[in-house]
């Protein structure tokens, strides 16, 4: 694909043409992330043959891909930012930046609004802005016009939890989620999802741990950090041969040993983040809630623990055939041999989970399982901010 470049029609400045403005510009416009890159690509094939594009062409095109696909309302929401027509300038104690309607709308889904109900009620207000004089409005203002207009057209049940989130960002508290589940669960891809609808740029792996311990500790030392998690207990010390198939104990015995050793490392990073106020995201099989020291972050940071469940052994199964034809490199034949400890591993996670009251979602459909994320966010955030106080 060659080098595109993109001409600014008024003043014939030639820059790069980069994706990433492009979807960031269709994210303000009100588009989901996912969507707004499914239009990206799909502009950067229909001209990869070009050489150079004026700036008011790619304009038109990406407008009028956004109008076939997504219908007017969003296409002259793109327009209406594209133009660059004057800014609304949204003032705070310490900065001052442009509204988004694009910005406010996400802001909204994270508060477990319908995304209809927020893109709409983000038009809405940027519509009344618009109508008014002012070129400047203050953040607390503002907040106001967005809280009625969604006690009015929404519910007073989303404008409750608009104003708790309001209350809960002008703290200064961090937001760290913990996100837990075997193989298969959709914990990255789920996470990914969550970092952008809360604006988390801060996502950490416990495998990606597992592998940093390995790195620096000889295998005589850790011997079942050589195994995937379900496959830990070959690693466990016996005086005999090891089985072929472990039972359920063994299974157990091996995903700990290996959690004993990530556990220290997933303590430290959850403390720094809370330490230094970083939002943060961490996902992974060790994500064991009911085993890990929260107490201290918990007084300096909103933390929740969530932990990822497939409902049907034969869901599992269908989800790890998917993945080899996602990721040709993880071949599935291994999974699915493993499938009973994979299983059995699940079967520990969840009742650990259920000691410890550590919410189980089922990650069924993905749009679903989030729905049900943001609004046990939003929840835990209104008990420690209520909106009425």
């Amino acid at each position: 694909m060659s080098k595109l470049f993109i001409i600014e029609s008024a003043s014939g400045e030639s820059i790069p043409f980069l994706r990433g403005v492009l979807v960031e510009s269709l994210v303000r416009a009100g588009l989901s992330f996912q969507d707004a890159y499914l239009i990206a690509q799909s502009i950067r094939s229909k001209i990869e043959n070009k050489e150079k594009i004026t700036t008011d062409t790619l304009r038109e095109r990406v407008s009028a891909e956004v109008r076939k696909r997504f219908g007017s309302s969003l296409a002259k929401s793109y327009d209406l930012g594209s133009s660059r027509e004057l800014q609304i300038v949204v003032q705070t104690a310490t900065d001052e930046v442009p509204f988004s309607a694009g910005i406010l709308s996400r802001s909204l889904q994270a508060c477990a609004i319908d995304r209809v109900d927020a893109l709409e009620t983000a038009k809405q207000v940027h519509e009344s802005l618009k109508k008014g004089e002012e070129t400047v409005i203050d953040h607390v203002v503002l907040r106001k016009i967005v809280y009625e207009r969604l006690a009015t057209h929404c519910s007073q049940a989303a404008a409750d939890r608009f104003l708790s989130w309001r209350r809960f960002k002008d703290s200064g508290l961090p937001l760290i989620v913990l996100v837990g589940g075997i193989t298969g669960t959709g914990k990255s891809t789920l996470t990914t999802e969550l970092a952008y609808q809360l604006n988390i740029v801060r996502t950490q792996s416990t495998d990606m741990m597992r592998e940093i311990v390995r790195c620096y500790l000889p295998p005589a030392e850790i011997p079942t950090l050589s195994f995937s998690s379900f496959e830990a207990w070959r690693g466990l010390a016996t005086d005999s041969e090891p089985a072929s198939e472990p039972g359920h104990i063994e299974v157990i015995r091996g995903f700990l040993s290996q959690f004993k050793i990530v556990k220290h490392g997933l303590e430290a990073t959850i403390y720094r983040a809370a330490k230094e106020s970083h939002d943060l995201i961490v996902d992974g099989v060790y994500v064991l809630p009911s085993k890990l020291e929260l107490d201290i972050a918990r007084d300096q940071a909103i933390v929740i623990p969530l932990m990822l469940v497939v409902p049907h052994k034969k869901t599992l199964a269908k989800r790890l055939k998917h993945r080899e034809r996602e990721q040709p490199e993880r071949a599935s034949s291994r999974y699915l041999k493993q499938l009973d400890q994979i299983w059995t591993l699940q079967s520990y996670l969840v009742l650990e989970s259920e000691k410890d009251k550590t919410p189980l979602i089922i990650n069924g459909e993905i749009e679903e399982a989030m729905d049900e994320i943001l609004m046990h966010i939003s929840n835990t955030i209104a008990r420690h901010f209520p909106a009425k106080s």
